[in-house]
């Protein structure tokens, strides 16, 4: 797997490695309409399989796009995420990439992290494909922001993984379990360590 796409998947990792497959069920505030950790890496997985279907309808068809032209929003678009690393918020995902209820079955941490980057390098695989046979030309058109090259490709999977990777933690930071509060008064802590009620002071 390219290094840049290495760092993506490692971060994802180090959030969900930890969780049981019931807590990544769990949504923010019990709202079913906010995603749960399974659910954002669904929406992850399932960007990277709809590129790598892009990628190998040219592959197949041995040519590029016959539309290689970027319209003037597709051009700030690019500029905004691929340049200066900005996601808009607020943007719907596609209906492609939207998790379904029952499309995967419940999977806990390691698995998702395995699942992750088995088909973050399939797509992987198939952009080095495309960069031996098109070289440095635009490979492939994303939906919002055009015709993109191999290394456009990559920095946008980059961009969008590293913005649903602070969703990530903002959800895992909500519904993971707390640990209890210490007490601290005198008598509580006292009974926690079971001190003697009069023993000396050292």
């Amino acid at each position: 797997m390219h290094a840049v796409l290495e760092r993506v998947a490692c971060q994802i990792a180090n959030e969900v490695r930890g969780l049981d497959a019931e807590t990544t069920q769990l949504h923010p505030n019990g709202l079913a309409y906010k995603w749960n950790a399974q659910q954002v890496v669904e929406h992850l997985v399932l960007g990277y399989r709809l590129t790598a279907s892009n990628l190998e309808t040219r592959l197949k068809k041995g040519r590029l796009s016959r539309k290689q032209t970027r319209t003037s929003l597709q051009w700030s678009l690019q500029l905004m995420i691929l340049s200066f690393g900005y996601l808009p918020q607020g943007v719907p995902a596609l209906d492609e990439t939207m998790p379904v209820p029952g499309r995967f079955t419940a999977m806990d941490g390691k698995q998702l992290d395995d699942l992750l980057r088995r088909e973050m390098n399939a797509m992987d695989a198939l952009l080095d494909s495309c960069r031996h046979k098109f070289g440095i030309e635009r490979v492939a058109t994303h939906p919002w922001l055009g015709p993109l090259r191999v290394d456009q490709w990559r920095r946008f999977h980059v961009v969008h993984g590293l913005h649903h990777l602070t969703q990530l933690h903002s959800v895992i930071a909500q519904v993971a379990a707390k640990p209890a509060p210490v007490r601290t008064g005198s008598s509580g802590l006292a009974k926690e360590l079971r001190i003697p009620a009069h023993r000396p002071l050292a």
